[in-house]
């Protein structure tokens, strides 16, 4: 009986493995670029002419390879950077597998020359479709120039499925500034039919931000640090420089870029309540850790990691995130919106943690006892309200425009924060009963002990009927009813997985409205209690509570200065 079952052979194995590895010329660049990096380079050069469809070229100064080593290196599951199993555990380098060469040589004409530094003589390979043309000695400098040629040009299947060249060498740039960005002290250059895309020579974090993503961007990135086992340092975005995509979350972990929501999740979720819905900051981060607490061998081409505690590294990118972003003045000016340079900033403000009292509604005619300031802010002077929604401060160096509702919002957020984690709560003289639908009855007592969490004592009255005994501090009694039929809104899973959405709800039921006309004390009340949050400049929704107006930009507007 004739076996089904067969071992394939070398050149087609190849071509399945380039499947994986190789999917498009950016695809060929990262592996090459990768083995230049691993090799000691400090400069590599990226020459590509049609969207990298015709030819790549990446010529590096790195170690380089003797005669042998040169011809290994197309070998399947050759490598220099493995030497045991044990190793595996704990990789260190970026290229690993063994299956990049092979694979690049198995569909397309490879052309090799490589010295090491204390060789006089250098290597020469030729290699068509995996098969070797030539090996001889060759004239080269210290380093390694590999080309690769008319890619896929022995399997039309997948080279018909290569985008337009412009298409692809978008691809190829995106693939560049990604190392362009994670190793600052590496000269990167790009080059397309002839012309000069990316140099960027050997200099600061904040200068390769610059030179891929702009002045507008640099200028706007906060850094961040933090150093432990896992250790996280980079920049990003002030709260009001954000997107509408994640594509500007640049992540590396050991030098490596990856392509990981989870961490991408983790940047945002680092900024807490300073980014509005649906906005992503720009970041550029480098986690480091021990080799052997990740796991980057579960990918082809190695865009994936997994982590042996990966609530460690969720917390390290959390607590590096916030703290830098906590000790910045992140008012957004008008330029801001505009994308312009920043103006100074303002000078700081005294963040303390008891607030003096709970700004209320103005419910009678003023008095004279109101214009008297018993709240006085050093440095700025509350001028007044606009369209009893927007108060006017004068600060040191500009004009500040508050949102009152949004200030309020952010004062009770906080406050509510602080006394659940006092474990505060407000226990009713006369508990209210709150009427429901049976299926709101029966969700509302399946998380009512959960519930008590967060201040809220709910009990069931029967009848499709609960009573509420108790109340956070911040809730007022006529808001409790509104409040439960909010929480039953969110869905069953209120607590558990919409955990913060459901804070916000509560801390920003009562907050002071816009129109909500308020008396000269009662505007610095709350400026003095917004200016002692942890995070005065946005809402618990991520909007800004604060703009900001220099004299310059004033200059502008009226056209005093150009």
């Amino acid at each position: 009986m004739v076996s089904r079952i067969r071992v394939l052979p070398d050149a087609l194995a190849n071509k399945i493995a380039a499947g994986e590895v190789v999917e498009r010329p950016a695809s060929v660049i990262k592996e090459l670029v990768e083995n230049s990096i691993d090799a000691g380079a400090t400069k590599i050069f990226i020459t590509v002419r049609n969207g990298g469809i015709k030819e790549i070229r990446v010529v590096d100064n790195g170690a380089g390879m003797n005669e042998e080593e040169a011809k290994l290196a197309f070998l399947r599951h050759a490598t220099s950077k493995l030497s045991s199993e044990e190793e595996l555990s704990r990789i260190t380098t970026l290229g690993f597998r063994g299956e990049a060469l092979p694979s690049i040589a198995s569909v397309a004409k490879v052309e090799l020359y490589t010295r090491p530094k204390d060789a006089l003589v250098g290597t020469h390979v030729l290699i068509e479709g995996g098969e070797f043309i030539k090996v001889e000695p060759g004239g080269c400098p210290p380093g390694t120039s590999i080309a690769v040629r008319e890619l896929f040009y022995n399997t039309p299947a997948r080279r018909k499925f290569l985008k337009t060249p412009r298409s692809e060498f978008a691809a190829i740039v995106g693939v560049v500034e990604k190392y362009v960005l994670a190793y600052p002290a590496i000269h990167i250059k790009l080059i397309h039919n002839g012309r000069t895309v990316i140099d960027a020579p050997p200099g600061k974090d904040i200068d390769r931000i610059r030179s891929v993503w702009g002045a507008d961007v640099a200028d706007k990135m906060v850094y961040v640090e933090e150093d432990a086992r896992v250790s996280v340092r980079g920049y990003v975005s002030k709260p009001y420089l954000n997107r509408k995509d994640r594509t500007k979350i640049v992540v590396f972990v050991n030098g490596r870029y990856v392509k990981n929501s989870s961490l991408q999740n983790y940047v945002v979720q680092g900024y807490r309540t300073l980014l509005f819905r649906d906005s992503y900051p720009y970041a550029v981060l480098h986690i480091t850790l021990p080799p052997e607490d990740v796991d980057v061998n579960v990918h082809p081409a190695k865009y994936l990691v997994k982590f042996k505690d990966e609530q460690e590294v969720r917390k390290r990118i959390d607590k590096a995130i916030w703290n830098a972003l906590t000790v910045q003045d992140n008012i957004p000016t008008q330029s801001n919106v505009k994308g312009e340079r920043r103006a100074p900033v303002l000078g700081e403000v005294k963040k303390e943690r008891q607030m003096v009292f709970e700004v209320k509604q103005q419910k009678k005619e003023k008095s004279l006892f109101d214009y008297i300031s018993r709240a006085r802010l050093p440095g700025y002077e509350v001028l007044g309200q606009f369209d009893d929604t927007y108060i006017i401060v004068k600060s040191r160096d500009a004009l500040i425009i508050i949102d009152q509702h949004a200030a309020h919002e952010r004062i009770r957020y906080e406050r509510f924060l602080r006394e659940m984690h006092e474990k505060k709560v407000q226990r009713l003289i006369e508990p209210v009963v709150v009427n429901l639908a049976m299926s709101d009855y029966e969700q509302i007592l399946k998380i009512k002990d959960s519930l008590a969490e967060f201040g809220l004592i709910v009990e069931d009255f029967g009848e499709g009927a609960v009573v509420v005994r108790g109340v956070p501090p911040i809730v007022k009694r006529g808001e409790i009813e509104e409040i439960v039929h909010d929480i039953i809104s969110l869905g069953p899973e209120a607590v558990d997985r919409k955990r913060d959405e459901l804070i916000k709800l509560m801390s920003c039921k009562g907050a002071i409205k816009a129109h909500d006309k308020l008396s000269v004390f009662e505007m610095e009340e709350l400026v003095a209690q917004l200016l002692k949050c942890e995070n005065p400049y946005t809402c618990p929704h991520g909007r800004p509570t604060m703009i900001r107006f220099t004299p310059q930009e004033l200059e502008k507007m009226f056209k005093r200065k150009e």
